[in-house]
Formats: C-alpha cells, sequence, structure tokens
C-alpha cells in the first residue's frame, strides 16, 4: 500500500504544468486531492484525468492574491474529504525585466502571489495541521533564488523569500508534527511559466542567462513529472524523516 493511501492534499497553481502534474501523480498514489488555480476550465481536464485513472479530486478556483479565496481552498479539503494531510504551494508567476524598466503593477503581482499567497495558504493549512500534530508543507522554490538572472530579479526575490519563511516556519512548527519542506526546480519544459514573459524581452534575457551559463538548452530540461514524482518522495517518508530541502536539475546543468 502506498504510504500516501487516504491521505488529503491541496495543490496550488494545478491547473497546468508542475501542479497539474504534482495533483496528478498524489492520486495515482492514493490520496484525494484539492486542486486550485484561476483557470477552470483547465482545472476540470486534470480533474477529469484524475478521475479517468481511479483517482479522487476537485477544484476550487483560486487566485493566491486573494486571501479569502485561499482560505476557502484549504478549508475545501476538510470539508471534501474530512482532512488535511498535505499542502504543496506550487502556484508562482514571473515576468522578465530589469529592475531601472521594472513596472510596479508585475512587482506587486509577482510577490503578492508567490510570497503572500503561500503564506496565505501555509497559515491556513496549519489551523487544520497543527490541532492533529501531523501535515507536510511542500514550498516550491526556483533555481532563480540562488542565483544571479538578470531580468528576472523580482521574482527571484519572491522564491528566496519563500525558501527563508519555510526555514522559518520549520524552525516554529517541527516540533509539533509538521514537516516543512522545499523543492527548487531548474529549466523545467511544459508549464506556461515562459508565456508569460514579454516576448520583446525575453530573447534578450535567454541570451544573457546561456552566457552566464545559467541555462544550457543543450543539456535538456526537466519535465513537469519530474517534479511531481520529487514531491511524491519527499511526502512519502516515513516520520519523523525530513528532506528539508531538493534540488532537482538535469545532470548537466
Amino acid at each position: 500500500m502506498s504510504a500516501l493511501a487516504e491521505k488529503v492534499a491541496v495543490v496550488t497553481g494545478a491547473s497546468s504544468g508542475i501542479g497539474a502534474a504534482v495533483a496528478e501523480e498524489l492520486a495515482a498514489h492514493g490520496a484525494s486531492v484539492v486542486l486550485g488555480a484561476r483557470r477552470v476550465e483547465a482545472l476540470e481536464r486534470v480533474c477529469e484525468r484524475i478521475g479517468r485513472r481511479g483517482g479522487k479530486a476537485v477544484w476550487i478556483k483560486t487566485d493566491m492574491r486573494d486571501e479569502t479565496a485561499v482560505e476557502r481552498l484549504v478549508g475545501s479539503a476538510v470539508e471534501c474529504f474530512g482532512k488535511l494531510d498535505i499542502l504543496v504551494n506550487n502556484a508562482g508567476v514571473g515576468t522578465v525585466r530589469t529592475i531601472a524598466d521594472g513596472r510596479t503593477d508585475e512587482w506587486r503581482m509577482m510577490l503578492e502571489t508567490n510570497l503572500l499567497g503561500t503564506l496565505f495558504a501555509c497559515r491556513a493549512a496549519l489551523r487544520y495541521m497543527l490541532p492533529q500534530e501531523r501535515g507536510d508543507i511542500v514550498n516550491v522554490t526556483s533555481a532563480a533564488a540562488y542565483e544571479a538572472w538578470p531580468y528576472l530579479a523580482v521574482y527571484a526575490a519572491s522564491k528566496a523569500a519563500v525558501h527563508a519563511l519555510s526555514q522559518g516556519l520549520r524552525a516554529e512548527v517541527a516540533e509539533r508534527g509538521i514537516r516543512v519542506m522545499t523543492i527548487e526546480v531548474h529549466n523545467v519544459a511544459g508549464t506556461d511559466f515562459v508565456s508569460q514573459f514579454d516576448p520583446d524581452i525575453a530573447a534578450e534575457a535567454i541570451s544573457q542567462w546561456e552566457r552566464r551559463g545559467l541555462l544550457r538548452r543543450t543539456s535538456g530540461m526537466l519535465r513537469p513529472a519530474d517534479v511531481a514524482r520529487a514531491v511524491v518522495f519527499q511526502v512519502s517518508q516515513p516520520d519523523p524523516a525530513s528532506v528539508h530541502h531538493l534540488t532537482l536539475r538535469v545532470r548537466a546543468n
């Protein structure tokens, strides 16, 4: 029997890419999954795929910048399935632009989605996890948080903040039965992340990343399913083991 059988998970940013793959992999291992994202039709398709394979999943339309919506997403796990065991904070947005040319609305969108949204979800999940003295929180970060990626500085700052808050949260709740883990991913194909970029700026940004050795397209790229398997590995560890931080890259990058 899978370690995740009868577990209940919430996955943010679950309409496509990494989030959808994580939701499907969790369901394949026996977890009941609540999916949150803004795109309803895409969420419905992911839930349909899970259902066809015998899994259990429901979706809740969620904008991570909306505190009430995030609270509703997390609470839906308990309403639908009776408990909450796992939270995967995957939702994230990014834009490419130098700080000198930065736009306040883009900065606000990234910080509110990537950082505040993660905080909203963690706090909401802890209201259920702390009384039961168990639970797993996995926060998805990025290689950009630990390296100097021009044109991605604000996105990188938001992900570095997620890593720091995860460390602090772990110190607060580890002794109360909660595991707080992070997974750092690098260059994942098959996601909508790059589609958010301004095409007039993306070419120059990518050229800079290649010149600095941050991006080697000849090395290949990860797939969302690779990240999903890694997340399942983290949350499947027997207590009291904890994979505090996991870095996932292709071999040659």
